[in-house]
């Protein structure tokens, strides 16, 4: 045989031999459970160690050193558990059914740790394995099983939210739909017990907050508002029993929108420090012939509220659409609230911009004026009418 053939033939036979090797030092693997916050003495469920499994080679006392007869006629075998975090368990003698169990010693947390990978070892006067001294007596210690214990989790902690009060400013001509702001919580279990959903208390119809995201909309205009919407939104998981945060305060203030073009305001107007701050302007929509520019999302839905044109000047006013079919029209207005109304789908490519002109009229002056025209006709009527 040349030089190189006996090179890889060495070669083989090393790396077989190393393979048996590791085979031959391969302990049995066995694997369990425990809830965390299980009180102290809980079974680890799942984990039996069979004493079967191990000889009782090296085992102190008389007796014969095989066979299952062996255990009575020796002194009792002495386990003794190594490793990362073993002095939280304890190993327990099932002598009835000739198996080893798993005990806590203290209650764990598996947001602390989440797994225990030990080595269960058997102390005898002549076993195999690496001395170890116990006292006066000399002690071998025997690698006999690989332990792996899961701390499962429980829904022992409740979601907290990232940040603090949130106060915003928000345009009131802000497109519906929009995400003006998203809350973030955060949950230390895990699986379904850290699956959030955000809720608002009190419900308004112009912020709704996702479930799942916790991002907050704008679903409901919020043009011709007076006063900042007030809630406070809430994260709660799906474990049993559900936990629910503390809850996040949210204002929001409507910011009025430019009631005409940029390019067509006026400029702005400057005031001395003794003369204190403009007044603010009535937040009507109606007190300007300029018009008014508002954000509308394509994705709104059909019966969504764009805009509300009150407040105005009547104090029972109603609105009409003018100039416009009302069939075809993507929006509507609301006679009585005011209230415009999306009516069909919208499609930016096909119309970027809709123009409408609202008429509003006050209920008494029509009321007034069809008494009126009542009278006048019955005057009419009264005069055309023969006498006897």
């Amino acid at each position: 045989m040349n030089a190189p053939g006996m090179i890889w033939t060495v070669f083989f036979l090393l790396l077989v031999s190393s393979a048996f090797g590791k085979d031959t030092e391969r302990v049995p693997f066995f694997q369990g459970h425990v809830f965390e916050n299980s009180a102290p003495g809980s079974r680890v469920n799942g984990l039996s160690v069979p004493l079967h499994r191990f000889g009782s080679q090296g085992w102190c006392g008389s007796g014969s050193s095989s066979g299952s007869g062996a255990l009575a006629a020796v002194e009792a075998p002495r386990f003794k558990l190594l490793g990362d975090g073993s002095e939280r368990f304890r190993v327990v003698a099932h002598h009835k059914r000739g198996h080893l169990l798993l005990k806590t010693w203290v209650a764990l947390d598996r947001e602390e740790r989440a797994e225990y990978s030990l080595v269960l070892g058997l102390l005898g006067c002549g076993g195999h394995g690496a001395g170890l001294q116990e006292g006066d007596s000399p002690v071998r210690f025997a690698r006999v099983a690989a332990l792996q214990v899961e701390v499962l989790d429980t829904n022992d902690h409740e979601p907290t939210f990232v940040g603090a009060d949130v106060r915003l400013s928000v345009d009131d001509a802000t497109a519906l739909r929009t995400v003006v702001h998203t809350v973030t919580a955060r949950d230390r279990d895990s699986g379904s017990n850290a699956d959030i959903k955000y809720f608002a208390v009190p419900k308004n119809g112009s912020f709704y907050v996702v479930p799942k995201t916790g991002d907050v909309l704008l679903v409901d205009s919020i043009l011709g508002l007076t006063s900042p919407v007030k809630f406070k939104v809430f994260a709660r998981d799906h474990g049993w029993p559900p936990r629910t945060s503390r809850g996040i305060t949210i204002e929001m203030t409507p910011r009025r929108w430019p009631a005409c073009p940029p390019s067509h305001c006026p400029p702005a107007t400057t005031h001395s420090p003794g003369q204190g701050a403009p007044r603010r302007a009535s937040r009507s929509v109606l007190e300007s012939d300029d018009p008014v520019l508002i954000n509308v999302s394509e994705d709104a839905g059909i019966g969504s509220v764009v805009m509300n044109l009150n407040p105005v000047r009547f104090q029972s006013p109603t609105f009409e659409l003018v100039d416009s079919d009302t069939e075809s029209s993507l929006v509507s207005v609301s006679r009585d609230t005011g209230d415009i109304v999306i009516s069909r789908k919208l499609d930016r490519e096909t119309n970027p911009l809709v123009e409408i002109t609202v008429k509003v009229q006050d209920k008494r002056d029509e009321k007034r004026r069809r008494i009126d025209e009542q009278a006048v006709l019955l005057h009419g009527k009264a005069n055309g009418t023969p006498r006897n």
